[in-house]
C-alpha cells in the first residue's frame, strides 16, 4: 500500500497534574504533539504507511520528538533536522465549568523558520498516495503559507489525495486572515475537513445552525461549489462541560449526506480527537471504505480519542471498528 504523506509542525507539550492550574504544584506531565503529526501516528497505527514531514532541532529535545513517531510506526526519514528551538505549548485541562487553555511557545521554532529549499517534494512523495496538513500549518510563518500551496500543487500534480482541516486556531490569525490564506489552498485540495460551525463563520456561508444537520449539508455543498472540492466532511461538537461532550461527523460527497451516530462522551483529554477524526477518516477512505461506514469509523475514533490521555490516539482498528458497531465501555474479559 502506498503511504500518506502529512505536512506540519510537531510541539513538545507541558502539563499540569488533572485538576491543578498551570504552575499550582511545580509538576508538569510532557509529551509530544501536533495535529499533522497525529494524524501520521494514528493512520501508521491503522497499517497505512506514513510519513511525517518538518523541521526539528538536532538536539536531544528533536530526538526524543523522533522517538515519539518512530515508536508509533511512522517513517521519520524525511524529517529536517536543523534550527534552534521545538516548538512549546502549555495546556491546562479543565474541569466541570472551568475551560481548557492552550498557551503557545512556538515563535522561532526551527519548523516556522524552515524555507521551501528545507523539503524535496520528489523524495517526499515518492510512493504516496495522500497528503494531509491543516490551517494550523499555514498560519504559523509569513512564508509558510507559499510552502502549503507549493507542496499541495505537486501532490495535487502527481494525482495524491490533498486533505486539509481548517483547524482554526484563533491565537495564531484571525478568521478572515485563516480564509485568505486556505483559499489559496482549497485549489488543490479534494477533501475538505472542518467542525461546521467553523467553516459557517470563517467562510461566511450563513448557514442556519438551528438545524445542525441541515446547517452541514449548507456548508459542504457551498464549500463544493465554490472551491470544487471532491468531498467534504464535517464534525459538530456541543461543548456541555469540561468533562462531558456531544461529537457527531457527516460526510458529503456532492449527492448523499452520510451521517454518523450520535455520542455524548466524558473526557480525559480531548486534545487531539479532531486529528483522530481526520487519521481514521483518511485510512478508511484509502481502504476504499464507503462513505457510511468512513464516517462511522472516524466518528468512533474520535471520540475513542477523548478517553486518552496526550495528543496522540493510540487506538486500534479493532477498537475502533467495535465502538463503531455499538460497543459499549464495560471491562472486556
Amino acid at each position: 500500500m502506498r503511504k500518506l504523506v502529512a505536512f506540519g509542525e510537531i510541539m513538545l507539550r507541558l502539563s499540569p497534574e488533572s485538576g491543578h492550574r498551570l504552575f499550582q504544584n511545580g509538576t508538569m506531565r510532557t509529551c509530544f504533539g501536533g495535529s499533522e503529526a497525529n494524524v501520521a501516528a494514528l493512520c501508521a497505527q491503522l497499517g497505512i504507511p506514513s510519513s511525517f514531514v518538518t523541521k526539528i532541532p538536532k538536539n536531544e529535545i528533536g530526538d526524543g520528538a523522533v522517538r515519539h513517531l518512530s515508536g508509533l510506526g511512522v517513517d521519520t526519514s524525511l524529517i529536517v533536522r536543523g534550527g534552534d528551538r521545538l516548538g512549546v505549548y502549555y495546556y491546562e485541562k479543565g474541569a466541570c465549568e472551568r475551560p481548557s487553555k492552550c498557551i503557545y511557545d512556538r515563535a522561532g521554532s526551527a519548523f516556522a523558520g524552515s524555507g521551501i529549499f528545507d523539503y524535496d517534494a520528489g523524495m517526499i512523495f515518492a510512493d504516496a498516495a495522500a497528503f494531509h496538513l491543516s490551517g494550523i500549518t499555514p498560519a504559523l510563518s509569513e512564508k509558510m503559507p507559499d510552502i502549503c500551496i507549493s507542496l499541495c500543487k505537486e501532490a495535487r500534480a502527481r494525482g495524491l489525495l490533498v486533505s486539509y482541516d481548517l483547524n482554526h486556531r484563533s491565537k495564531l490569525w484571525d478568521e478572515e486572515k485563516n480564509k485568505e490564506e486556505s483559499e489559496r489552498i482549497l485549489p488543490y485540495v479534494d477533501l475538505f475537513i472542518s467542525n461546521m460551525y467553523q467553516a459557517n463563520s470563517i467562510f461566511s456561508i450563513g448557514a442556519d445552525t438551528a438545524s445542525e444537520e441541515s446547517a452541514c449539508i449548507t456548508v459542504a455543498r457551498t464549500m463544493m461549489k465554490r472551491y470544487d472540492i471532491k468531498t467534504v466532511a464535517l464534525t459538530v461538537r456541543k461543548t456541555l462541560s469540561a468533562d462531558e461532550n456531544g461529537f457527531y461527523g457527516m460526510i458529503y460527497d456532492g449527492e448523499n449526506a452520510y451521517f454518523s451516530k450520535k455520542y455524548v462522551t466524558g473526557i480525559v483529554d480531548r486534545v487531539g480527537s479532531g486529528d483522530a477524526f481526520d487519521g481514521a477518516l483518511i485510512a478508511s477512505v484509502l481502504k476504499g471504505s464507503d462513505m457510511q461506514t468512513a464516517v462511522e469509523y472516524a466518528v468512533a475514533a474520535a471520540v475513542l480519542k477523548h478517553s486518552i490521555e496526550g495528543d496522540t490516539a493510540y487506538l486500534s482498528d479493532g477498537e475502533i471498528k467495535a465502538l463503531a458497531a455499538g460497543a459499549d465501555g464495560r471491562v472486556q474479559r
